[in-house]
């Protein structure tokens, strides 16, 4: 019992110091209240975003990919009846809701007409009446239908009457609309239209089962599926992996049941979603550890001003007779106490934070704070924060003062030292990008320690520095105003509270800075992958389902051409070669100084021909029809005439095979208006084996074309084939044109191309340059046909594209590329400033705006960024509120001094200035200190987390970016509001002897 008594009684006597004089413990705690509440804050906050961001991801889904579906396919077999009474409970039970029931039957023959029908349960909310009335609910005897599509008469007979009330088309939001609607061929050509058998009618019924019971139909093939909607918040990141274990028992029950059921939901879709946003969520741990550290420093710096209090506790302690344990448990008790109540607190705190930020952002606010806060991982991070908040708090009050004068190496010293260590190593190990925040725990917990670990250090760094920098400014100005070397020389004398007061300033001041920092690099980056996805306001594609030629479809105002076409060179290296304007290429929007050492206007001017590099070709004279008299000695072939349009479109025309050595004139209608002449390209049409080389036998045709003057509508074409060559087995010679033709070559006679011999100047990222030859000379392979780069400037990576580019001269690649194969190098991509009218929809538009505000609107981004800004207020706030405790504390432990100033004549306004230059001096070295702390704090984070606001890899990389203006309105607010709470802290309203003799009292 005495034992027990020893033990007992410390813990009483805490318990009565904590109920008599809790107040003294108030601004601890609240330190503590809100660190925990912080902490609670960014778990749910980081809960919520992963919910909103999985929300968006499942609205994104095509509505085809997001539902949970059972279907079952056969001919015989189970009753529609039977098969809902055993879909329906099961997929109720799975998502809460009944599923839409449809059904269909293949292309069936119905009184010698094909037909497609299909039936839907409840059909009105899922179609748009084109003409007509909705139909009513089918039955066997008779069954109004929609037509959805296809042509031709709706069939019927006695056993089966279909009654057509109207045409319609479905949402296409409707769930099931893969299943019922016929798949879309796209736009075709007319000819193949007309030799294309037209579809037969689509028809929808309201009611599966009517449909079903229809004796006509009892033997065809169908297929029944009940699909329910995968709405935004049905499934939250807590609960994927049940979602899919729910969907994997379904699968295996409706299995069990029968194997021709095939149960699909979107679940690959949700989990990999749930992974992205995984992503953001731990980088929020990086900003959940600033909050936190710059908290704890907060309370370690509150909790300095209860040494002296505790101290003298202890000291009486000790003289009534108690023992050093009871001592040491009354105090850890004391501040236990505080630091476990205080973080209960904030921990509820947190969850009502947690809660509201919940319902405002639209997810449920009860399993956001059960998942995030009371789960095990959330208790375990809460019992965390208690226990280090209480062991802080006991080694603040029972540890001396700072001593920042010694020049031994103390434990603190060991432990920054580590701390460097452990962060530089860290940083050896490469950047953390999305991967392997994705994938690895430990990543995790190495980015919530970097902001810790650098603050820890550079606060240590400074309590060493500040002495030697006192001293230095006491050298300084010793011919200084008096005031300003007393506030020095005692200052330096008496480091302790000065140096608890510069450390946390530095922390605060750096986290506040880095936060800053932080986010607009963020913001700027978001600016920057906009720009970098669309190198001009508005970039247009060809529609790729309906395939009309960009300059056919664009009739607005003027627009940049580009050549956007992919490649690889012989080390297999693939890359996406860009053909621009150069004057264009200059101002290509999304370029930065960090993607080359060269200027984009220098290398811009390295692209531009010294001359001329446009297509050589012959002009014709108006007209449509094109005549060419042509004769051969030797092997017959087939002529083929390549013409070009004024916006570069090619098209070949087959003008006809040649008879031997009679002179014939071969016909061929021009495709274009305004064409010219391209090239003729010489064909086999009835070769001869012969030997090739080794290779065995071949087909060959050989022989001499002459070519008489061509006509266009009977108008000759005069000089139509001066300067033309012979290429791939045709050679020009005084007696015609010479030609030795095989299978799969391509003989050619064609104009002399300014890029003949030449290779193209083109710029290169290093991967491509590598494979070049020492003279810079690659060979291109783009899009299966080979042209030769000369590299004449190296750059890093370059605006729209995602890895390995070739960048060249759009009318000398064009030139190049038409010559090789003519059409590859036509215009297929536009950058324009301005639409000035809605584009056509035979283009596909990327404008830079809609891409930054989809970036600017990404749960994850704006999560991450309002943390930023809350952070960096709430670091501001605590520096303030740090100067002015150590101000106060100044006051109160300089009591002595004080009265020693005055006794010795000195008046209350030097006193006054006295106190507020001890302030300054602190207040400075904080600055300047967290200024560098931020700086390298700033620095270490991006380059050891490199993604996005958004938590995707950065294409271009995220660079630090400093926001002059704002940065500059935070010191100046800082300023005046720390002059301000100095000038009130240091206002003198009693005598200081009257304040020394309460002191001594």
């Amino acid at each position: 019992m005495s034992r027990l008594r020893r033990i007992l009684f410390p813990i009483r006597l805490a318990a009565a110091r904590l109920g008599s004089g809790g107040g003294r413990l108030a601004l601890v705690a609240l330190g503590i209240v809100a660190g925990t509440a912080a902490l609670g804050a960014v778990l749910g906050g980081r809960l919520v975003m992963q919910d909103r961001a999985l929300a968006q991801a499942t609205a994104a889904l095509p509505s085809g990919n997001r539902s949970l579906e059972v279907a079952w396919v056969g001919d015989f077999g189970p009753t529609w009846r039977a098969l809902d009474r055993q879909v329906v409970p099961a997929m109720d039970k799975l998502a809460g809701r009944k599923p839409i029931a449809t059904m269909l039957y293949r292309e069936s023959q119905i009184n010698g007409r094909l037909v497609n029908l299909r039936a839907v349960n409840g059909l009105a909310p899922y179609v748009h009446l084109d003409a007509g009335r909705l139909p009513k609910t089918c039955v066997p005897s008779h069954c109004e239908v929609l037509r959805i599509a296809g042509v031709g008469p709706v069939p019927s007979k006695s056993t089966i009457r279909l009654i057509q009330v109207g045409r319609a088309t479905l949402d296409p939001a409707a769930p099931f609309k893969p299943f019922i609607q016929p798949a879309e061929s796209g736009i075709v050509s007319a000819a193949v239209q007309y030799h294309t058998a037209q579809p037969s009618p689509v028809l929808l019924a309201d009611g599966v089962d009517g449909l079903s019971r229809t004796s006509e139909l009892a033997t065809f093939f169908r297929a029944y599926a009940w699909f329910v909607p995968v709405e935004a918040g049905d499934v939250h990141p807590w609960s994927v992996g049940a979602y899919t274990q729910k969907v994997d028992r379904l699968r295996a029950q409706m299995s069990a049941d029968s194997g021709q059921y095939e149960v699909t939901a979107p679940t690959d879709q949700l989990t990999a979603a749930v992974t992205s946003s995984r992503v953001a969520a731990r980088r929020l741990l990086l900003l959940g550890g600033e909050v936190g550290t710059l908290l704890l420093a907060f309370t370690i710096l509150a909790a300095g001003a209860l040494r002296r209090e505790i101290t003298a506790a202890r000291q009486r302690l000790a003289f009534s007779g108690a023992r050093r344990s009871q001592i040491e448990l009354q105090t850890f008790v004391e501040t236990g106490a505080v630091a476990v109540a205080a973080t209960i607190v904030g921990w509820a705190i947190g969850a009502l934070v947690a809660a509201g930020v919940a319902s405002r952002a639209g997810s449920p606010a009860w399993p956001v704070v059960e998942h995030a806060l009371l789960s095990a991982t959330g208790l375990t991070t809460a019992a965390a924060a208690a226990a280090t908040a209480a062991v802080l708090l006991y080694l603040a009050v029972r540890a001396p003062a700072l001593q920042a004068g010694r020049l031994t190496v103390t434990p603190l010293d060991v432990a920054a030292l580590a701390a460097i260590g452990a962060v530089v190593l860290g940083y050896a190990r490469g950047s953390v990008d999305t991967q392997s925040l994705a994938a690895s725990k430990g990543t995790g917990v190495f980015v919530l320690l970097v902001p810790g670990l650098v603050t820890f250090a550079a606060a240590i760094c400074a309590v060493r520095l500040l002495v030697p920098t006192l001293r230095a400014l006491g050298r300084i100005g010793r011919r200084g105003p008096i005031a300003l070397r007393l506030a020095v020389v005692s200052l330096a004398r008496n480091p302790g509270g000065a140096a608890t007061v510069a450390t946390f300033l530095v922390a605060s001041l750096g986290l506040a800075l880095f936060a800053v920092t932080y986010r607009s690099t963020l913001l700027q980056g978001q600016r920057d992958e906009a720009a970098y996805a669309a190198p001009a306001p508005y970039v247009l594609d060809e529609n790729l389902s309906q395939l009309v030629p960009v300059l056919h479809a664009w009739k607005g105002g003027p627009a940049t051409q580009i050549v956007r076409l992919s490649g690889n060179v012989p080390s297999s290296a693939s890359f996406t070669f860009l053909g621009v304007p150069p004057t264009a290429l200059a101002q290509t929007g999304g370029w930065r100084s960090d993607f080359a050492s060269t200027s984009l206007a220098a290398l811009a001017k390295r692209l531009a021909p010294k001359t001329s590099t446009a297509l050589h070709s012959t002009a014709l004279p108006a007209g449509k029809t094109f005549a060419l008299p042509v004769s051969t000695n030797g092997d017959d072939i087939s002529v083929r005439a390549f013409f070009r349009s004024p916006l570069g479109d090619f098209d070949s025309v087959i003008l006809g095979p040649t008879d031997g050595s009679k002179r014939i004139v071969l016909h061929g209608r021009i495709p274009f208006t305004g064409a010219t002449l391209t090239s003729l390209e010489l064909d086999l049409i009835s070769p001869r084996l012969t030997a090739n080389g080794g290779t065995g036998t071949q087909p060959t045709a050989r022989g001499v074309l002459h070519l008489g003057v061509p006509s266009v509508d009977g108008k000759p074409v005069t000089n139509a084939f001066a300067d033309w060559l012979g290429v791939q087995g045709a050679s020009i010679q005084s007696t015609g044109i010479a030609y030795s033709t095989t299978a799969g070559d391509t003989t050619v006679i064609r104009p002399r191309q300014p890029t003949d011999g030449n290779p193209i100047p083109v710029l290169a990222t290093p991967a491509i340059a590598a494979a070049a030859g020492n003279n810079r000379i690659v060979p291109l392979t783009i899009e299966g046909e080979q042209i030769v780069g000369h590299i004449v400037g190296i750059l890093h990576r370059f605006p729209s594209i995602a890895g390995d580019a070739i960048i060249a001269d759009r009318q000398t690649a064009e030139t190049a590329l038409d010559t090789s194969s003519p059409g590859l190098g036509t215009t297929n991509e536009l950058w324009v400033d301005s639409l000035g009218q809605p584009a056509p929809s035979t283009l596909t538009v990327i404008s830079r705006a809609q891409v930054l505000a989809g970036l600017r609107a990404d749960p994850l981004a704006r999560g991450a960024l309002i943390t930023l800004a809350s952070a960096a207020a709430l670091a501001l706030a605590l520096a303030l509120i740090g100067l002015l405790l150590g101000v106060a504390g100044d006051r109160r432990d300089e009591r002595g001094e004080l009265f020693d100033l005055e006794a010795q004549g000195a008046a209350p306004a030097t006193i006054r200035t006295h106190l507020r230059l001890r302030a300054l001096l602190v207040a400075c070295f904080g600055l300047i200190g967290g200024a560098i702390t931020g700086a390298i704090l700033s620095s270490l984070v991006l380059s050891l987390v490199s993604v996005t606001a958004s938590a995707a890899l950065p294409e271009p990389p995220l660079r630090l970016v400093l926001d002059g203006r704002l940065l500059a309105g935070a010191i100046v607010a800082y300023a005046v509001l720390a002059a301000v709470l100095v000038y009130a802290a240091t206002a003198l309203h009693e005598r200081a002897p009257a304040r020394a003799a309460e002191a001594a009292a």
